[in-house]
């Protein structure tokens, strides 16, 4: 897109340039030499950080919805939880699940989410949530529910967002 230039920016440029006569180099306006510099659409840019954004939510939110469908089934492990969570996420999750079953537990309800996300980079997001696990009850649980801090970490494999790194706080911190 070319630049206008109002006649009164064309009277400085020319101003400017007749103080520049004692200079060796030549002077023009903008409008004639500037380089065409490329329009970037705020709409655009915006778009992409909302799609990592919803995109990075959507592997922590199916990391928990993963974990309450294999808890009500008693089950240990979970494949659908492995699409959204790697390394230390994935470890204490599934031992969650194994503790769990090993204790016969009853497990009903399901935590209430208020997850904030942001990306860090084309690889790295981080989740601050605020927990509140005191509907998703184990029938034999024996740690206080209720609001909770988690922070998690987030890394971009290339193909998906994945939970990678997991804090759960203890309730009453947030």
């Amino acid at each position: 897109m070319r630049s206008r230039v109002s006649t009164a920016s064309r009277g400085a440029a020319a101003a400017g340039c007749l103080v520049a006569l004692l200079l060796p180099t030549a002077c023009a306006t903008a409008a004639e030499d500037a380089p065409a510099v490329p329009e970037l659409s705020p709409t655009a840019s915006t778009g992409r950080a909302e799609d990592e954004e919803a995109a990075a939510l959507a592997a922590y939110t199916g990391m928990w919805e993963a974990v309450v469908t294999a808890s009500h089934d008693g089950a240990d492990r979970s494949a659908e939880l492995e699409r959204h969570a790697v390394d230390g996420a994935l470890a204490l999750m599934t031992q969650a699940l194994e503790d769990a079953r090993e204790a016969g537990s009853d497990i009903s309800g399901e935590p209430v989410l208020d997850p904030e996300v942001v990306v860090e980079s084309s690889d790295s997001a981080q989740v601050t949530d605020c927990l509140d696990d005191s509907s998703w009850r184990l029938s034999a649980q024996s740690a206080p529910a209720g609001p909770r801090r988690v922070d998690a970490g987030l890394v971009h494999d290339g193909l998906a967002w994945r939970v990678s790194d997991l804090r759960i706080w203890e309730p009453g911190t947030c």
